[in-house]
């Protein structure tokens, strides 16, 4: 045997390489195969990679170019030269996407995710690195993050390909109208796109116009007559031989693809044919496809079957491979499917740590949190769902039912009717309002919300049962004995109506996947949605009369509310906190209330003692609690009940006295001030509560006090960068700059890079007219957080003292571009644009910017620029608009500082 079995075959494929159609994605997959199997992996990998820049849709080169690529060295020589130019030139943009790309199609999603995201956060316009990150989504499967990615890279300029991997997704996910749209205009601007008009003819086919499906296919193979061909794309087995570096690989053909099973389940799912899709996915896993692809696929069948204890076995196996947000919370529902309240919402906290926007997931959390009688809480997590995603509907409607359970029947309704407006098409919501309106005796327009549920779900069960009904109080029999009638031929079960839970699944294929049913735990509504049998009844009441298991002390309940409380104020989750504060507190009143029953009212001495302390920690912990939510005005009642039982406590007095600044009255701010003072005398040893009293002390405008604090604060904790940062603001405000900077300093030498040091003292430098040194940090800090859009607009704000409007244009554009309610950028905006004579304009921007009460000091200077020139004079004097500007940006200085000599670097960094 040779020593290098491979060399006699690498001049004759060489050769091969120079005689095959350069423009034949098939042919050059073809060749890293024949690579491959010779062991020339370096070379495989040129090839695959070659095929997919001619056809990024050949799943049979991606999934070759994951097995080549773990081959020892395959892949270093490339990654190499692109990291070698990265290193020369950490700025070259195209370096960085190569290699994201490279990482992508080597299989190593995570890497490559994070380094295109790191290429949007530097430029949210950059069409290359957003259609690489909607390809990564596409090749996960997730076609619904796919179409958006893909949508913004299109928006940001994105043509060709983008265009039609966006009518493709559409295509995929049944939204047949738009991605034919799509390909229309994509083939009337590229008319010898082949792939456009093969696309389109499937869509036609699908739309059932088959005579232009058929010209359109037709026109395909006369720009590509290689579509019309059999064409054969050879595919490298995994078997363990590909594990071995000396072994050839075995080669094999594959006509439809590496993840063509995968991709054809998919296609089943998409259109409701659940039962052939999973048969799909079965032969996908036995010939050896992307395992993590397929099990989330398998999984989420489970689900929609039922199967909870499939799914949970098959999301734990996916966990245990890869975390992830999505995958936590479908492994959630799995669990609330079997009635395992509490383990679901804790994999829903799982899924929220991994992902705190996760709308769905604080959709499902309130659900589950509902199911365990946390009512307040599980109010909170709807509405959290609803701020973080305007678009679901899911959490919107469980909002509307909990307001209905809840007897505020006036807000149900009103957030039904917007629902309904916005969502007409939305069977459910039709016949959530429809409930609600018969619940209030609302007979007519129950009737008429229930009719357009069944005209937009005619298969909709619970409408028709809710119809029924309502045609029986109206006096209409025959009627109500029709819709029943038809309601069990739809449904021969009546199912109550309940919050329900959701998957991402449910968004993608909106036609084809129903509601995920759980099985309810409330007494009196049928167990649905799983098989039950004795043994699963024994587990849901495993009490027996004669051995009941004894109930816990008041005492040891209120223990563990209040421990659940200060778990839960530890992650910041001040409103489940609240509740269980407040439960503990509620029950320990009750136990030591004068009129408590027998059993409370004989407890021990020693015994009311410990529920008193218990009280006094529930109290302060719920006080502490609603503070931090700013709602300090609300908890007053509350802490002057504490300062009667614990008139020494520290905490009580700074939060009292945080309550009283938010309350209306000169008395009120007076007491607040004397309880500080309280404070302040005596020997505090928490740098964070004396932090507090220190922003208290700021509200209550007394400068002085909060200096006394802040340095108490810095004195128990002098690594602390926050005090130094407060301490810098208020020598800033008051004018002494030197001091300010040196405080500002030593914050950063305690905690190097940290953000409000670095911004405040970019304020200082701004303050002194050293405007280079303040554009210098603002500069060095954005290009570590690209995304602080304060420290932007501050850089806007420097440019333009400095002279450089095209710069600071450059940076309010792009503050407004992320945040188009950003107050410093509205301000600035009208301020370049009062520069170019566009005084009109500006008066516009700073006349909405002066009606909000969120955007102090902007909003006081707009509104003192908008009566300065309330008409917009554009003839109006230049020195009296750089006076009225400058003035307040500039208090007690110039009207305009000087402007030292542009330096072109900075473009760069705000472009």
């Amino acid at each position: 045997m040779q020593a290098n079995p491979a060399g006699s075959y690498t001049g004759p494929l060489r050769a091969l390489a120079d005689r095959i159609d350069q423009q034949d994605p098939g042919a050059f997959n073809n060749l890293g195969v024949l690579y491959h199997t010779r062991g020339l992996h370096a070379e495989a990998v040129d090839a695959f990679l070659r095929a997919l820049s001619l056809d990024p849709r050949l799943r049979a080169a991606a999934r070759n170019l994951e097995i080549a690529a773990r081959q020892p060295g395959a892949c270093d020589a490339r990654l190499a030269a692109v990291e070698a130019r990265i290193a020369a030139n950490p700025d070259d943009r195209a370096a960085r996407r190569e290699r994201a790309q490279l990482v992508r199609l080597l299989g190593r999603t995570d890497a490559a995710a994070h380094q295109l995201d790191a290429l949007i956060a530097e430029d949210p316009d950059d069409a290359e690195a957003l259609f690489e990150r909607g390809l990564l989504e596409q090749r996960a499967g997730d076609l619904r993050r796919a179409q958006r990615w893909f949508e913004r890279a299109v928006n940001a300029g994105a043509v060709g390909n983008a265009r039609l991997h966006l009518a493709e997704v559409l295509y995929q996910r049944g939204q047949y109208a738009q991605a034919l749209a799509g390909l229309d205009a994509l083939v009337r601007d590229y008319p010898d796109q082949a792939d456009a008009h093969l696309l389109r003819g499937f869509v036609l086919g699908d739309m059932g116009n088959h005579e232009a499906a058929i010209e359109a296919a037709r026109r395909a193979a006369q720009l590509n007559p290689a579509l019309e061909a059999l064409q054969v794309d050879l595919v490298i087995e995994t078997t363990a031989a590909h594990h071995d570096t000396v072994a050839a690989g075995v080669m094999t053909v594959q006509p439809d693809g590496a993840l063509a099973r995968h991709g054809l389940g998919l296609a089943f799912r998409q259109r409701g044919y659940f039962r052939e899709a999973r048969v799909e996915f079965e032969r996908a896993l036995a010939q050896g496809e992307d395992v993590r692809l397929v099990q989330h696929a398998l999984a989420e069948l489970d689900l929609l079957d039922g199967d909870s204890a499939s799914a949970r076995a098959r999301y734990e196996l996916l966990l245990g491979l890869e975390e992830t947000s999505r995958g936590w919370n479908e492994h959630g529902v799995a669990l609330h499917q079997a009635g395992e309240v509490s383990g679901a919402a804790d994999s829903y906290r799982r899924a929220l740590r991994i992902d705190p926007r996760h709308a769905l997931a604080y959709n499902n959390l309130g659900v589950a949190l509902a199911d365990r009688g946390d009512t307040q809480a599980a109010r909170e997590a709807f509405l959290r769902a609803a701020e973080l995603d305007p678009t679901l509907v899911l959490a919107r409607l469980n909002l509307a039912r909990w307001y209905a359970r809840h007897d505020d029947a006036v807000a149900a309704l009103s957030l039904l009717r917007e629902l309904a407006e916005f969502h007409p098409q939305e069977a459910e919501v039709w016949h959530v309002l429809g409930r609600v309106l018969a619940h209030t005796a609302r007979l007519e327009e129950a009737r008429a919300a229930l009719v357009k549920a069944i005209e937009a779900r005619p298969a909709h069960a619970e409408a028709r049962y809710a119809l029924a009904r309502v045609l029986e109080q109206l006096g209409d029999g025959d009627g109500a004995v029709r819709e029943t009638h038809r309601a069990l031929a739809a449904a021969s079960v009546h199912k109550v109506d309940r919050l329900t839970v959701g998957i991402d699944l449910q968004r993608e294929c909106p036609d084809a996947v129903g509601p995920v049913d759980l099985l309810s735990l409330v007494g009196g509504t049928p167990l649905v949605g799983v098989a039950i049998g004795d043994r699963e009844v024994d587990a849901l009441l495993p009490e027996r009369p004669h051995h009941a298991p004894p109930l816990p002390s008041v005492g040891e309940r209120a223990r563990r509310h209040c421990e659940a409380a200060d778990d839960y104020a530890v992650r910041i989750l001040h409103g489940e906190a609240v509740e269980r504060y407040r439960a503990a507190r509620d029950l320990l009143e009750t136990a030591l209330a004068p009129d408590a029953d027998a059993a409370e009212a004989s407890a021990s001495s020693d015994e009311r003692a410990v529920w008193r302390a218990l009280w006094i920690r529930a109290a302060l912990g719920e006080a502490r609690s609603e503070c931090l939510l700013r709602r300090e005005a609300g908890a007053l009642s509350l802490l002057r009940r504490l300062s009667r039982q614990v008139n020494d406590s520290a905490d009580v007095l700074v939060l009292l006295a945080a309550s009283l600044t938010a309350q209306d009255g000169t008395a009120y701010r007076d007491e607040a001030r004397s309880a500080l003072l309280r404070v302040l005398r005596r020997d505090v040893d928490s740098a964070a509560l004396l932090h507090y009293a220190g922003n208290v002390s700021v509200r209550l405008r007394d400068e002085p006090l909060a200096l006394g604090f802040y340095r108490r604060a810095l004195a128990h904790d002098p690594m602390r960068p926050t005090p130094r940062v407060a301490i810098a603001r208020l020598l800033r405000d008051r004018g002494d700059l030197l001091a300010a900077r040196l405080e500002l300093v030593a914050a950063l030498a305690a905690a190097p890079g940290w953000p409000d040091a670095v911004v405040e003292l970019a304020r200082v430098h701004r303050d002194a007219r050293r405007l280079p040194d303040a554009r210098s940090v603002l500069v060095e800090h954005l290009m570590a957080i690209p995304t602080d859009l304060d420290a932007l607009a501050l850089l806007a704000e420097v440019l333009l003292a400095e002279e450089r409007h095209a710069d600071a244009r450059v940076a309010v554009n792009r503050v407004l571009r992320h945040d188009a309610d950003h107050p410093q950028a509205i301000w600035m905006d009208g301020v370049l644009l009062a520069a170019q004579s566009r005084l009109r304009d500006a008066v516009d921007r700073w006349s909405r910017l002066s009606l909000r009460t969120d955007a102090e000091p902007w909003s006081r200077r707009a509104r003192a620029a908008v009566a300065r020139f309330p008409h917009g004079d554009a003839a109006a004097d230049t020195e009296a608009v750089d006076a009225c500007i400058f003035d307040e940006t500039w208090p007690g200085g110039p009207a305009r500082p000087a402007s030292p000599p542009a330096a072109p670097v900075i473009t760069a960094h705000v472009a």
